[in-house]
């Protein structure tokens, strides 16, 4: 089972610098540029490959390498992508040896999952590719559809990610085969501006206050909390927020060892109280329709107050046109239970894997792409340019640098008393990820807190938990 101890956070306040956890002053990373570890020259001549300092690779006898890289990366006008567009087409000037087939696919989830599934049956998944602990990581492993990176992650002159906790979501049976490219936190962005044109003056924290002043919005037109309930890792990052709101981690815990069951008390209150939400207007009952692009247009053209999504739109929100007026805080706790307020869900579980043979020229043109990709210099490069953010690597980083909306999310961050990733992902299982999210999808269409329980109870079951 794995557990996320703690993980590193690239924010604090403290002297004005970013800081590790619990930690003042500066963070410090790696020192050096990036590079792969040079890997042993083939013993026939015509399969010699070599690595230059600079990075560059090249096929046998200097031939370009093509390789295949599907990433989330497509709309230059988000900072995000537009940054890691700008950064590999970087790579290819620095690498002209390596020619590289960009099949990315931007928002479309559902999409972005068929074409990696149909790369698994075909056996022809791309050479670099992003991935989640929503596929079942473990069984590529154990039929060796993607290839072993320690050794590339242990190389003295690697600086991306190489923490235990960053890693964790990756490593099977000690070794690592990807490696994450974010540090995803959610967060609930505020449009302070409009809650105050309805008389609310205060950002709501707990979900007694947003029940409280749902039926003024709701008769404005305004949604009080957005959630685009079409995306299922939404909809799982949502109920695990409201888990720990409820329960602290342990619900985390006890569905993950099976001492809880689905139909049981604290599941069906789970499940109920998502439902409530709902049947209040608290949530949008139409969200199952809207995927996460299409609700920050709403957010966007005011008809959504509050929205509760990952950290990877951040861009989006910066560039709104009263972005002055958006702030960032935790998901809402409830007032009763004040000692869960500070929990968040942040995952390091999406990262690149390889496909590509050791061996191979086009494994050594991969892991060129993926340690450029993820060094410490490419995620500081994007810090500075969107103001801030949450990493999976250390790095200096000057907090008077950091935009409105991040730096909130900053200052917020580094109050929390615990992070976790979403509770599914501790089950090591890709198929009750799918069908805890997929159930509670359908209570936006009619399904009700027992019979999604029921179901879940059962499905459950049968996998022996």
């Amino acid at each position: 089972m794995k557990r996320m101890v703690s993980l590193v956070m690239a924010a604090a306040m403290a002297a004005g610098l970013l800081s590790g956890c619990g930690s003042s002053g500066a963070q410090r990373g790696n020192a050096g540029t990036e590079s792969v570890k040079e890997e042993s020259k083939k013993e026939d001549s015509k399969e010699e490959d070599s690595k230059a300092a600079d990075s560059k690779t090249e096929g046998a006898g200097g031939e370009t390498v093509k390789i295949t890289y599907l990433s989330r990366f497509v709309n230059p006008e988000l900072v995000r992508a537009g940054y890691y567009i700008e950064k590999l087409n970087q790579f290819r000037e620095e690498n002209p040896n390596i020619e590289i087939e960009d099949i990315s696919i931007g928002d479309d989830s559902e999409a972005f999952k068929a074409k990696i599934n149909a790369g698994v049956a075909s056996g022809d998944l791309p050479d670099l590719f992003i991935a989640n602990n929503g596929f079942p990581l473990d069984q590529w492993v154990e039929n060796g559809l993607v290839a072993d990176l320690t050794e590339v992650v242990k190389a003295p002159d690697w600086t991306g990610p190489s923490s235990d906790e960053m890693l964790e979501a990756f490593t099977f049976g000690g070794r690592i085969y990807g490696v994450p490219n974010a540090l995803n936190t959610g967060q609930v962005f505020v449009n302070t501006g409009l809650l105050k044109e309805h008389g609310i003056t205060e950002v709501p924290r707990t979900w007694e206050e947003i029940e409280a002043m749902a039926p003024a919005l709701n008769e404005a037109g305004i949604v009080p909390f957005g959630v685009a309930a079409k995306s299922k890792a939404e909809v799982g990052r949502f109920i695990s927020a409201l888990s720990c709101m409820m329960y602290g981690t342990r619900f985390r815990d006890q569905l993950a060892d099976a001492s809880i069951k689905w139909d049981g008390g604290e599941g069906m209150a789970l499940a109920k109280q998502f439902k409530t939400f709902i049947d209040e207007g608290v949530l949008d009952p139409d969200a199952v329709s809207f995927e996460v692009q299409d609700t920050i247009s709403l957010f966007e053209q005011k008809q959504v107050a509050m929205m509760y999504t990952a950290a990877y739109h951040f861009d989006r929100f910066q560039q709104m046109d009263f972005s002055d007026d958006i702030v960032c805080v935790n998901f809402p706790s409830f007032g009763d239970r004040p000692e869960n307020k500070d929990i968040w869900i942040a995952s390091a579980s999406e990262g690149f894997m390889i496909s590509s043979k050791p061996g191979t020229p086009e494994y050594e043109a991969a892991c060129s792409l993926l340690s450029f990709m993820l060094s410490a210099d490419t995620f500081k490069g994007y810090a500075e340019r969107n103001g801030g953010g949450a990493f999976p690597v250390d790095f200096d980083f000057d907090f008077s640098k950091a935009k409105n909306v991040v730096g909130s999310f900053m200052e917020e961050f580094s109050k929390r008393t615990a992070s976790t990733d979403e509770f599914t992902a501790y089950l090591n299982n890709a198929s009750l990820v799918d069908t805890t999210r997929s159930e509670f999808q359908s209570l936006f269409v009619g399904r009700s807190p027992e019979e999604v329980c029921k179901t879940l109870a059962e499905q459950y079951s049968k996998e022996g938990r």
